[in-house]
């Protein structure tokens, strides 16, 4: 007997096996379905992920609607993706490729222009060298800090 899951993807591969690769890319159909197989793994420890199982079902019913006219639901299949993400992401530790990196170098970025800030208040003769020097010193850092967040992630298999 299949699992849920494999019942689902089989039933949105026929709904959608006439669909244009392009549109399959642009809804992130792929995804869906790692969604999809992620909630039925959990969905036996998790109450949130045995609630949307629910709400996944439905959305499968109409995917085909929901990809070839704009409309409610599509509105609806972006929103439940949406969800899923979002919650496999904090309940669950999945998360998208470089997520760290760019996050963490982000707040290196920031932390790094309020440090050449100040370096170049100190000595006003040579702004620019000063403002850039707080910048690298803070992002360098950060991007290999986030580097090696992401690293882990890809080596526990937790990528979204």
């Amino acid at each position: 007997m299949e699992s849920w899951s494999e019942e689902l993807h089989q039933q949105i591969d026929n709904n959608l096996h006439e669909a244009r690769e392009k549109d399959l890319r642009f809804f992130r159909i792929d995804e869906f379905k790692r969604n999809i197989s992620r909630i039925d793994q959990f969905s036996h420890s998790c109450p949130d992920c045995k609630k949307e199982m629910i709400n996944i079902s439905e959305a499968v019913k109409d995917i085909t609607e929901a990809v070839s006219v704009p409309g409610k639901k599509r509105r609806q299949l972006d929103r439940l993706m949406s969800r899923l993400s979002r919650h496999i992401q904090k309940t669950h530790g999945f998360y998208p490729p470089y997520y760290y990196t760019y996050l963490i170098s982000f707040l290196g970025i920031i932390a790094g222009s309020v440090l050449g800030y100040f370096l170049m208040q100190i000595n006003p003769k040579v702004k620019l060298e000063l403002f850039s020097l707080g910048f690298v010193i803070c992002l360098l850092p950060t991007y290999f800090w986030g580097h090696i967040r992401d690293k882990k992630i890809r080596k526990e298999k937790k990528l979204m």
